[in-house]
């Protein structure tokens, strides 16, 4: 029964199996067969030499067989030709003849030695093979990771041209700008052209900061999610005004689908509108002028699908996971007709996965256009009071808006290093009617609020000799900085900033660049 059960199981094995079991066994038969020639001209070559040697050094060739084998088959041979070797020298040259019993206590001793000498022969030939395997994996190790040295290293390269390229795009029409204003200073028409020309390509260099700052804090996996129950369409409006401009600039035909009743989902407002905004404006940057673009919501049972379609230049099938990793582009030409840094599907992917949903990308080749589905869970409707918190939008950055708290007969201290920055906003301050004053380090913001006595500050947190926390925690230890209201201005916008800002006394925080309405 258990022969017929083996028989069956080798039946079952597929025929790359079989042949990788066949070749193992052939090689561990080649190398036992080594041991045993190796111990057969040993016992060959004593013979010959039994009329000069007699009885004396019984093991000699025995210690040749074990130290070739050792070195030709390794060590497991080596230690099957030792006990061979031990057993032809005590059948063949040790008295009593043709016997394996030895009672001469000399041959004993050297019976014992020969074992010793070929363990310790075995053992230094075991770690001189297992060093070499071992440099042989390090070789292997260090050739991959030099490989993988020069890749990064090209990559890193590409991306450093691929990012000047793209700062230069908007750089260039602004210095444009600037030189047509100095030729035309009292044209109003140049002056409303140039201005929609300059806030059209800041925003462009203000996205491509957000999508390397957002890569940055995934990899470090510092992004973090602030959950809300919202009806998914509320983040499709939002990522519709995002992106409105791009449609019609290409004049593409944009089809919108989605459900009568809300579909609700537990996610933040703000990261579903950006990868929403993240596909649609992919569909429209990769779809030909007057292109169709169909964005589509689905629901099935407690899932539902958020489908971005267009008719644009498509990508081969190959090239659906990879147009997914950071910095990848189809357009791979020095034309660069389609422009970005090819972060905008990376973004979309992970957020999709902090969601806890998939994003699927499809296209039927390339000229196919291409299709992205993100699926995510269906959330419970919520109460009526977590309906009123998600109709109230959060201020993100919006200076305007913070400075119209204030009353607008105070006084405004600006603490910025940055001179050109810190003029310009001195004098939208002043236009909104408060009275301004600049200093550009921590000691001077000190006198100048001792001797200003300014309502609000606008309070740099990156500064020369004294930051701005620094700052902030002195005035708050006075005893007229109580009453003086500190917002915070500053580079960092991360929750564990907020977190800092509100410790040192900030009243708000707001993120450069700052938005003026």
């Amino acid at each position: 029964m258990k022969t017929t059960c083996t028989l069956d199981r080798i039946l079952q094995m597929d025929k790359a199996t079989l042949h990788v079991i066949a070749v193992r066994y052939r090689r561990l038969i080649q190398r036992y067969s080594t041991a045993i020639a190796s111990t057969a001209c040993a016992i060959c070559g004593r013979m010959m030499l039994q009329p000069l040697l007699h009885d004396e050094c019984p093991f000699s060739l025995f210690y040749l067989s074990v130290l070739l084998t050792a070195w030709i088959a390794g060590t497991g041979p080596a230690v099957f030709a030792m006990a061979l070797g031990s057993l032809s020298a005590a059948h063949f040259f040790l008295p009593p003849a043709s016997s394996l019993y030895i009672n001469d206590p000399a041959d004993l001793l050297q019976l014992s030695i020969y074992i010793v000498v070929n363990s310790i022969a075995i053992s230094l030939f075991y770690r001189v093979a297992w060093q070499h395997r071992l440099a042989e994996r390090r070789l292997v190790e260090n050739e991959a990771l030099s490989t993988s040295l020069r890749e990064a290293d090209e990559r890193k390269d590409e991306f450093l041209a691929l990012l000047a390229h793209e700062l230069r795009n908007p750089l260039a029409p602004i210095r444009s700008s600037l030189a047509l204003l100095d030729k035309s200073p009292g044209s109003v028409e140049v002056m409303g052209r140039v201005k929609k020309i300059i806030e059209r390509h800041t925003n462009h260099l203000i996205r491509l900061a957000d999508d390397l700052l957002d890569i940055a804090r995934f990899c470090r996996g510092q992004v973090e999610l602030q959950i809300d129950r919202l009806d998914i369409r509320t983040a499709i409006n939002d990522a519709l005004e995002m992106t409105e401009s791009l449609f019609a600039e290409k004049n593409h035909r944009l089809q919108l689908l989605l459900p009568q009743e809300p579909v609700w989902v537990d996610g933040d407002r703000i990261r579903l509108a950006q990868l929403t905004a993240n596909l649609l404006s992919n569909a429209a940057k990769y779809t030909p002028p007057g292109g169709r673009v169909t964005l589509q919501v689905e629901q099935f049972g407690d899932e539902f699908s958020l489908i971005v379609r267009d008719n644009g230049i498509g990508f081969a099938s190959s090239e659906a996971e990879r147009i997914l990793e950071p910095f990848i582009q189809i357009d791979t030409t020095r034309t660069r007709e389609y422009g970005g840094l090819g972060l905008g599907l990376t973004i979309v992917n992970r957020l999709v996965g902090l969601h806890g949903g998939q994003l699927q990308v499809q296209s039927r080749g390339p000229g196919q256009g291409s299709c992205f589905t993100v699926q995510l869970m269906v959330a419970l409707p919520p109460e009526e009071s977590t309906l009123l918190r998600q109709s109230t939008v959060a201020n993100n950055g919006c200076f305007s808006q913070t400075m119209r708290n204030a009353d607008r007969r105070g006084r405004v201290l600006i603490v910025e290093d940055n001179r050109d920055s810190g003029e310009l906003l001195c004098e939208m301050i002043e236009s909104e009617g408060f009275s301004a004053r600049l200093a550009h380090d921590g000691f001077a913001a000190l006198q100048e609020f001792t001797s200003f006595s300014p309502d609000v500050i606008v309070l740099d947190i990156g500064l020369p000799g004294m930051d701005g926390y620094e700052i902030a925690g002195r005035i708050r230890r006075l005893e007229s900085g109580s009453r003086t209201r500190l917002i915070a201005l500053t580079g960092w916008g991360r929750s564990t900033d907020r977190i800092l800002s509100k410790q040192a006394g900030f009243d708000d925080h707001l993120v450069k660049p700052v938005v003026f309405s």
